[in-house]
């Protein structure tokens, strides 16, 4: 059984008015030896799934087979001192690892969160090529009262990909896009417009392919639903919370985007917490 050791996590929060500007983490390049080495109620999981044939080499030194590991782990320590800052959820940044989709401790913890980058654009030359095992894994996981967080994609072959990898694991649900109506952009922080996240690779400095705001890339949020209603898989489509995670403290990167990525990644995890 997925611990329930943060029921009630909502009287855990700190008191701060819905809808407040998140400012942007002070410091650079901490020693992460300040936090200590206890572990914390709450470890950010990043799930490591079986990449697509062309992708198993990966691109330069750092890649562990495929893209799986995209702005690990500067994105997953970030965010974790956003949780830690406007939160009182018990984590730190040190709490943070990665884990196979079919290893059983998976189903120790209630969130997982997965890079499905495809480079190069248009192709299916790496991102996740689910495995039987894998697909098996995260059905009962999230059937569990798991939530899964998908992000980094873009373009609609992108897309098309996207709707096949999570078509191969709920075969029988619809994928359904979630306008800012939905609670899960209500339980923490106030958001009323899906903020198109930059990603450097794709709109930035790295000679992305698109502009922010180009109307033929509209950000989007779509998710499965549980027979109750309960979101269980989220897919950040034409945006790239990662980096706003990754760059907070580069000075290249705009604030504001930064803030966004913060804002809507606590409110998956409050509502992963609270459903």
């Amino acid at each position: 059984m997925i611990k329930a050791t943060l029921l009630g996590v909502v009287s855990l929060i700190v008191s701060l008015e819905l809808g407040a500007q998140v400012m942007p983490l002070s410091g650079n390049n901490e020693d992460l030896s300040i936090y200590g080495t206890d572990v914390t109620e709450f470890t950010w999981l990043r799930g490591q799934y079986t990449n697509h044939v062309g992708g198993a080499g990966g691109y330069g030194w750092r890649r562990r087979g495929g893209w799986w590991d995209t702005d690990y782990p500067d994105s997953d320590e970030n965010f974790l001192r956003g949780v830690q800052r406007y939160t009182n959820v018990d984590t730190n940044p040190r709490n943070r690892t990665f884990i196979q989709l079919t290893d059983p401790r998976l189903f120790e913890h209630i969130f997982l969160y997965m890079n499905w980058k495809r480079v190069p654009i248009g192709s299916s030359f790496s991102g996740p090529n689910f495995s039987a095992e894998e697909i098996e894994a995260l059905r009962e996981f999230m059937f569990r009262g798991g939530f899964v967080m998908v992000d980094d994609f873009w373009g609609e072959p992108h897309l098309d990909d996207m709707f096949m990898e999570m078509g191969k694991i709920f075969p029988d649900r619809e994928i359904i896009k979630l306008d800012t109506s939905h609670e899960i952009f209500h339980t923490f922080f106030d958001i009323d417009e899906v903020a198109q996240v930059p990603g450097r690779m794709v709109t930035w400095d790295f000679g992305g392919f698109m502009n922010l705001d180009d109307p033929s890339y509209p950000p989007e949020v779509y998710a499965v639903l549980d027979d109750d209603g309960r979101v269980m898989m989220v897919a950040n489509y034409n945006t790239d919370l990662g980096d706003g995670w990754e760059h907070t403290f580069y000075e290249g990167y705009p604030t504001q985007f930064t803030n966004e990525a913060y804002k809507i990644g606590i409110n998956f995890l409050i509502y992963a917490f609270s459903h």
